[in-house]
């Protein structure tokens, strides 16, 4: 069965990549995780190949009408992690982030929804896109509400808040570490950051005090920083309570019994604030929890 799901990725890959073959539209997330699926099909017996698993992005529009009876397009990333039981035992893991407006959070949970319950045993991609753009207009902010925030937050930025993580080649410097730690308590930031190689750096907060962070943090030399996700939230301080990830900052080292790194405990981590996907981004496999022996 394992081979029939894989056969049928690669073939899903292929179809999607001839329909947006824009420039731009369809993205792998890692062109080594599809040669070693293509390579599996003629060497099953070797499971390392299967390691890595699919990813990819593709960039689309819908077209929608506001609250003026204005026509509009909505420009949408989805972000697709396919599990190696898909499609014959499980759904795709999908997110969809917009990048030209700001969409109610109620989206993200009836296409999970969507998603989960539609799902056939059978390739489901083009099926999703298609849900994506018959609904996501009822999840649009209207014209007239977005004014009324923007005139809301024009005393107030603390309606807008951003979570952002970073990838670094690696954090050992103990000034760094200082830095990091230091910079977030006085910006009032809230999220964690890995030490080692590679480095991970989270934060949440008020989004102009993130920005000042980002700021901050590229004031000083690295091998390699980059951001990997950036997500930005408009509520009331009061609702951001209760959707943020963090209560605090702090450094979390994730080393076993016998003080090795253990990617377990990172995932384990992640999972238990609904960021598992995050794992998958930083180093392009599914997150395994840590063995109980």
């Amino acid at each position: 069965m394992e081979r029939e799901n894989i056969e049928k990725q690669l073939f899903e890959i292929e179809v999607l990549q001839s329909i947006y073959s824009n420039s731009n539209e369809f993205t792998l997330d890692n062109e080594d995780a599809l040669y070693e699926a293509q390579a599996y099909l003629s060497q099953p017996e070797d499971k390392t190949l299967l390691d890595r698993k699919l990813g990819f992005s593709i960039k689309f529009s819908a077209d929608c009408i506001d609250d003026r009876e204005n026509e509009i397009k909505i420009l949408l990333e989805l972000v697709c992690r396919l599990p190696s039981s898909y499609p014959l035992l499980s759904p795709p893991d999908i997110f969809v982030r917009s990048l030209s407006i700001k969409l109610d959070r109620n989206f993200s949970e009836e296409l999970s929804n969507y998603v989960k319950s539609s799902h056939d045993n059978d390739s489901a991609i083009i099926n999703i896109i298609e849900w994506i753009k018959d609904n996501v207009c009822r999840f649009i902010n209207g014209t007239s509400e977005k004014k009324s925030v923007q005139n809301e937050s024009r005393n107030s930025e603390k309606q807008i808040y951003e979570r952002v993580f970073f990838y670094s080649h690696h954090i050992f410097s103990s000034e760094k570490r200082r830095c990091i730690y230091q910079w977030a308590q006085e910006l009032n930031l809230e999220g964690f950051f890995m030490p080692g190689k590679p480095g991970i750096i989270c934060v949440e907060g008020e989004r102009t005090n993130v920005q000042s962070y980002c700021a901050k943090l590229r004031s000083v030399p690295w091998q390699k920083l980059q951001i990997k996700e950036s997500q930005c939230f408009e509520f009331e301080p009061e609702e951001w309570k209760s959707v943020k990830k963090f209560t605090n900052f702090e450094e979390k080292i994730f080393t076993s019994n016998n003080q090795t790194f253990d990617l377990g405990l990172l995932f384990a981590f992640l999972k238990e604030k609904n960021l598992d996907y995050i794992f998958t981004l930083y180093f392009g496999v599914d997150g395994k929890l840590p063995s109980t022996n």
